[in-house]
């Protein structure tokens, strides 16, 4: 009855995460949604599932933590696999969507372009996070505790998701956003390891995709550590990367692959990979995958993922995936809205409806004031334009002088 009760609360969550979307939706700000065409519809609709599940895993981690002191697993398997599913998810949606660009455009890319606009797309939420990270430290000591060196190195390592970054000696910096930022260098390690990927898939075809296919599966199933990166997380990047090769090859109607029999085996699978106790091994990642597919070739979960509600938590889910430790962290560590020690588990469960909507709502006010018009200002390209000015002029200077 317990865990029903625990697991019933995630469920209730999410149909008031929808909800809450859809009184959001109804903004003039999010009208461009309804318009929007060429993006793949069902992943759009499972960002915000997939954030929000993060969410989950970490407001669980965070009464383990108020009450026994320590910062780890929840005991609890689906809590556990709400975060780190979510996460897998996350880097397998990567995986898709730049190999599936590389495949459409035949790998002609200007890098360029493509580095600056991921610039303007994850570091000006993520500089914001820091500056609220960083009133929260200094407002616990407005002492600086620490020579000028180590605190740039503290920024430095928060500036490129590096693992450690403690500022001022507070050591609950980190978890002042629940540890997120981990993922981000993985997202920029896919990133700088494009060019070569491209390479490897326009010149040597479909062996050049299994060949990198096979390089994941064997870091997989022989894991090394790289500094802070562990190999075997690959393997879901590589997941992405055979589900952009399937859609590209398959096309199933939609009669098909949205039908309630699909809808069903691929809630199966997720259901399966939520309560598994055992994480990330063959099995856990080969559930994952069953769900992930289906959804790549169009399948929308009986219809969930298609709704506008789910699609605008989609669009929100970085600013989700961001904000929520800071949001957990505010009301429970420092405005101490509940003391968790003199509370009953049940009781503090209550509070996670309400984090979920304070959540959303920030995260909506972060997309229209931060993120939205950061990704558009990266559109024009200033930096690129800029460059490419500059090596007009001394091309100009040069044959001047010539």
């Amino acid at each position: 009855m317990e865990h029903v009760l625990k697991f019933g609360m995630t469920l209730l969550c999410f149909s008031i995460s929808i909800l809450t979307a859809k009184f959001i939706g109804r903004h003039h700000y999010f009208s461009f949604l309804t318009f929007r065409q060429g993006r793949y519809g069902s992943i759009d609709g499972l960002r915000g599932f997939l954030a929000i599940s993060v969410l989950f895993h970490h407001f669980i981690v965070t009464w383990h933590w108020k009450v026994n002191g320590k910062w780890e697993r929840p005991p609890e398997d689906y809590y556990q696999n709400y975060g780190k599913v979510g996460v897998a998810i996350f880097f397998a949606i990567t995986g898709f969507l730049f190999i599936s660009k590389i495949l459409k455009d035949g790998g002609k890319i200007d890098w360029i372009e493509f580095y600056e606009s991921r610039i303007f797309r994850i570091y000006p939420l993520y500089i914001f996070v820091i500056f609220i990270v960083t009133i929260v430290v200094f407002s616990s000591n407005l002492k600086l505790e620490v020579s000028l060196n180590e605190l740039i190195k503290a920024y430095t390592q928060w500036l490129t998701f590096r693992p450690g970054g403690i500022i001022n000696n507070f050591l609950d910096t980190k978890l002042v956003i629940a540890g997120v930022d981990w993922t981000l260098q993985y997202e920029w390690l896919f990133y700088i390891l494009l060019p070569i990927i491209t390479i490897a898939i326009v010149r040597l075809g479909r062996f050049g995709g299994l060949f990198l296919f096979a390089v994941c599966v064997y870091l997989f199933n022989k894991p090394m550590q790289i500094h802070s990166i562990d190999t075997s997380l690959l393997i879901f990047f590589a997941v992405g990367g055979l589900s952009a090769y399937l859609n590209r090859r398959y096309q199933i109607p939609n009669s098909i692959i949205r039908s309630k029999w699909v809808s069903s085996l691929t809630a199966l699978a997720i259901a399966f990979a939520i309560f598994r106790p055992i994480t990330f091994d063959s099995i856990h990642i080969l559930m994952i995958s069953l769900f992930f597919i289906p959804i790549v070739l169009g399948n929308d979960l009986f219809g969930v993922f298609s709704l506008k509600s789910s699609i605008l938590l989609g669009e929100i889910s970085y600013s989700i995936y961001l904000l929520h430790g800071i949001v957990i962290y505010l009301s429970f560590s420092v405005f101490n809205i509940a003391i968790l020690k003199n509370i009953s588990f049940q009781q503090y469960l209550l509070f996670m409806p309400v984090i979920c909507v304070a959540v959303i709502l920030l995260s909506a006010l972060t997309f229209i004031s931060i993120e939205k018009p950061c990704i558009e200002f990266g559109r024009k390209y200033p930096i690129s334009r800029m460059l490419r000015a500059i090596a007009i002029k001394v091309r100009k200077l040069r044959s001047g002088k010539n």
